[in-house]
């Protein structure tokens, strides 16, 4: 029975990610979820008791399966370079068209709900530290500059959350996004 009970809440999750990348974080009701995971109120409620729980629960699985992704990338051997430059050339897709908003429902989350403020920090340093060890990483293997994978790290989470947010406002030209990527490629790959 908690195997059932398991692979349901995975796939409140699942399909909750791509309802609040598509409406926000403050748009989405329970009902929402519950007519998109074909569950009864009961059935929702007795995972989850609220949109922010579930909103928690997402951010932190995204969180997960992309350091595990990366250790595995690394154990592996995989060219911290190639990592690198698919990794900025999925964001930069991403903000070309639009894709996998889930950014502007975690500004949302932020003004709605301060009281997380700890947690957005956390998940702000998990990717930090994600990047410091893939720049390590690449440092070690002679294929990234050398300097603090830390500083290095810093200024790419807050560059890409820059990227993102300004695309939401401001028209971003194919050759805009081209030569801000190309200057962080130039940054960190050697």
């Amino acid at each position: 029975m908690a195997e059932k009970g398991d692979k349901t809440k995975q796939f409140i999750v699942t399909t909750s990610a791509s309802i609040f990348s598509q409406k926000g974080f403050t748009a989405v009701t329970m009902k929402d979820i519950c007519e998109a995971c074909s569950l009864s109120r009961g059935g929702l409620y007795r995972h989850f008791g609220s949109t922010k729980e579930i909103f928690i629960e997402v951010l932190e699985r995204d969180e997960n399966d992309a350091e595990e992704s990366l250790d595995q990338a690394i154990a592996l051997g995989l060219s911290p370079k190639r990592l690198l430059e698919g990794f900025f050339q999925l964001q930069r897709d991403d903000i070309a068209y639009n894709r996998n908003r889930i950014e502007m429902a975690i500004y949302e989350f932020s003004i709605v709900c301060p009281d997380q403020k700890d947690f957005l920090n956390e998940r702000f340093q998990a990717a930090v530290r994600s990047f410091s060890k893939l720049i390590e990483y690449g440092q070690q293997k002679e294929e990234c500059h050398e300097g603090d994978p830390r500083v290095m790290a810093e200024h790419i989470v807050i560059f890409l959350e820059g990227l993102k947010m300004s695309s939401k406002i401001i028209a971003q030209s194919d050759d805009l996004l081209e030569e801000q990527f190309q200057l962080l490629i130039e940054k960190v790959i050697r």
